[in-house]
């Protein structure tokens, strides 16, 4: 089981590498708009931010859900479950306009204006940002909690050796 939660625990930092990594691309897009939208960069972007962002819910929804209990009483894990699921509706809202925009410059069908454009990309990658500053620091708070409770388990575990 910790071996799983472990891995789990190094799947989701891996998706916030990928998405901040893409937060970067869509800063360096909307800081030189207008510009020319290379068209892999954009199909990749439009395939795989949805998918990207869907993966790290998942994975938030396990690592975090079934981590938080270490961390906070029951009514304080019910406020930030329902905090972070909210907070996930409106991630992945944003994600499909930033494809839905991306998708629109590169057919050429963009009715938006450049300013327009450049503060909807701002605004998916400072709010992802910020998302991923926040579940970090509630990931190291769980794991500070779960090597806290082994080290308390090891500790019963030697004193009882040294009662037999």
């Amino acid at each position: 089981m910790e071996n799983l939660q472990i891995r789990r625990f190094a799947d989701l930092e891996a998706c916030y590498g990928q998405l901040m990594s893409w937060c970067d691309l869509l800063e360096a897009i909307a800081d030189f708009l207008p510009c020319h939208l290379d068209e892999r960069l954009c199909d990749t972007l439009t395939h795989g931010l949805i998918p990207l962002v869907q993966a790290t819910h998942h994975l938030e929804e396990q690592v975090l859900s079934e981590g938080l209990h270490h961390i906070l009483a029951a009514a304080e894990r019910s406020d930030a479950e329902e905090h972070r699921r909210r907070e996930r509706i409106s991630d992945l809202e944003s994600a499909r306009e930033v494809v839905d925009v991306l998708t629109s410059l590169k057919d050429g069908r963009c009715r938006l204006s450049w300013d327009a454009i450049g503060y909807l990309l701002g605004s998916f990658f400072c709010a992802m940002r910020k998302h991923i500053q926040a579940e970090r620091q509630f990931i190291l708070l769980i794991k500070k909690a779960m090597n806290q409770r082994q080290m308390a388990v090891v500790d019963v575990a030697a004193a009882a050796v040294e009662a037999a």
